[in-house]
């Protein structure tokens, strides 16, 4: 059994779908599913799944996990009351939230050389699906969502660096182009990118893309790019590629800042 968290919540056992049902109990499954194996008190279930809890909103909760018991049954999977909560009782490395962190946290090491860092991240970034509990409305599954989306965003920046430190802008590129627009506020993401895109000669496309992105910010948010951004806008404009083939403390830092390293 595998539960799918980034991208919409689902349960796959072998190459079938197992059905959940309504919104709200996948809801239940993912407030449960996060902290997998573990116990998760009841209070916190009712606030992770209702922002103000309606009148008897503890039989609801009832029922949905009652439901939710009877659909993985046939998965072998149990949820069980335990500590004055309930525990969804699966190895957390069946959960993709989890193995996300856990692949994230091993390309850190001082120890794995790029090679095994690529390795690592691009296993990491093929669990992506989409936005984190899509489907999934309140604040708890909005904050998630934002917390996972940071260490993806922080992942495959750290994943790309690693590309242009083997030479492999291309794959850089490939990658990356569809993923920046729909992270217009991860500079690190962009300046990797404008890098990938210069080192394959088409500069014009990076100082393309870094216009989109100001015009974005000064549009949404009334700000300018932050000042390493800008410095390589300007790098490129002066035609000084030397320093586009080295990936910048700062946007390690930012991967680790992020959650890719912890």
């Amino acid at each position: 059994m595998d539960v799918r968290l980034l991208g919409p919540v689902e349960v796959t056992f072998g190459d079938r779908y197992v059905p959940l049902g309504p919104p709200q109990r996948r809801a239940v499954l993912a407030a449960l599913a996060i902290d997998a194996d573990r116990p998760v008190s009841l209070r916190t279930l009712l606030e992770r799944v209702w922002d103000d809890p309606p009148d008897r909103a503890t039989d609801s909760l009832y029922a949905h996990i009652a439901r939710l018991r009877q659909a993985l049954t046939v998965t072998g999977v149990s949820i069980e009351r335990r500590g004055g909560g309930y525990v969804l009782e699966v190895e957390p490395e069946r959960v993709d939230a989890y193995r996300l962190r856990r692949l994230a946290k091993q390309a850190q090491s001082r120890a794995c050389d790029d090679p095994a860092r690529t390795r690592l991240l691009s296993e990491a970034m093929e669990l992506w699906h989409g936005a984190p509990l899509t489907g999934i409305p309140g604040d708890w599954a909005a904050r998630m969502r934002y917390s996972i989306e940071q260490q993806f965003v922080g992942a495959v920046v750290t994943w790309a660096q690693a590309q242009m430190r083997l030479g492999r802008p291309d794959m850089v590129v490939t990658e990356l182009t569809p993923l920046v627009p729909r992270h217009p506020l991860a500079e690190p993401l962009a300046s990797v990118l404008m890098r990938g895109l210069c080192a394959l000669g088409r500069t014009a496309e990076a100082v393309a893309l870094y216009a989109h992105l100001r015009g974005y910010l000064a549009d949404h948010l009334g700000i300018e790019p932050g000042p390493e951004l800008r410095a390589l806008h300007l790098r490129i404009l002066d035609g000084n590629r030397e320093p586009l083939r080295r990936a910048g403390a700062r946007e390690l830092l930012y991967a680790q800042v992020t959650g890719s390293a912890r």
